[in-house]
C-alpha cells in the first residue's frame, strides 16, 4: 500500500488530526475532563500525523522504521466538559537531523477555543537497531509539507 500523500496543508494551518467527544466518564471529580482521557487523544493525533509519513512501523525507505516519541510538553489551557465535542489539529513545528519537533491543538467546538497544546519531538527510529536514524529526504520533504506558518512557532 502507498504512503498517502495528499496533505491538506501547506505551511499554513495544521491538518485535522483527530475528532472525539467528552463523554461523562472522561470527567473528574472537579466536573472537568481529566488529563488520564486528554493524553489518548493527543497521542491518537499525533500518530495520524506521523501516518502523513507512511506506514508508522514496518518498511520504510528500504528499512525497518518506526517512530519514538522522546519529549512532551503539555499546557491545559480551558475546561473541557462532557458533551464538548472536540477536534484535533497537528503540524510540524521544525525538522531535526533525525527528529520532528510536532505542535498538536485540541479545540472546542463550535468555538474553536484551544484547550489543550501538546508540543513533542518524535525521533525516526530504527526497530532493528533500536536506537534514532536520520529523517530520509522524503521524509523531510513531507515534514516540510506539514510545517506550520513561522508566525505560531
Amino acid at each position: 500500500m502507498e504512503p498517502e500523500n495528499i496533505i491538506e496543508s501547506v505551511g499554513s494551518a495544521p491538518v485535522e488530526t483527530f475528532r472525539g467527544v467528552v463523554f461523562p466518564w472522561h470527567c473528574d471529580a472537579m466536573g472537568h475532563m481529566s488529563v488520564q482521557h486528554q493524553v489518548p487523544l493527543l497521542d491518537n493525533a499525533v500518530y495520524h500525523l506521523l501516518g502523513f509519513f507512511g506506514p508508522t512501523a514496518g518498511q520504510v525507505d528500504g528499512r525497518n522504521a518506526g517512530w519514538a516519541d522522546v519529549s512532551h510538553e503539555i499546557r491545559y489551557l480551558h475546561e473541557l466538559v462532557a458533551g464538548d465535542l472536540l477536534i484535533l489539529s497537528s503540524g510540524i513545528l521544525s525538522i531535526g537531523r533525525t527528529s520532528i519537533r510536532h505542535r498538536t491543538i485540541l479545540s472546542r467546538r463550535p468555538d474553536a477555543k484551544p484547550c489543550t497544546i501538546l508540543e513533542g519531538v518524535t525521533v525516526r527510529f530504527d526497530l532493528d537497531a533500536r536506537k534514532a536514524t536520520p529523517l530520509s529526504d522524503r521524509e523531510r520533504a513531507i515534514a516540510g509539507q506539514l510545517m506550520l506558518p513561522a508566525e505560531t512557532n
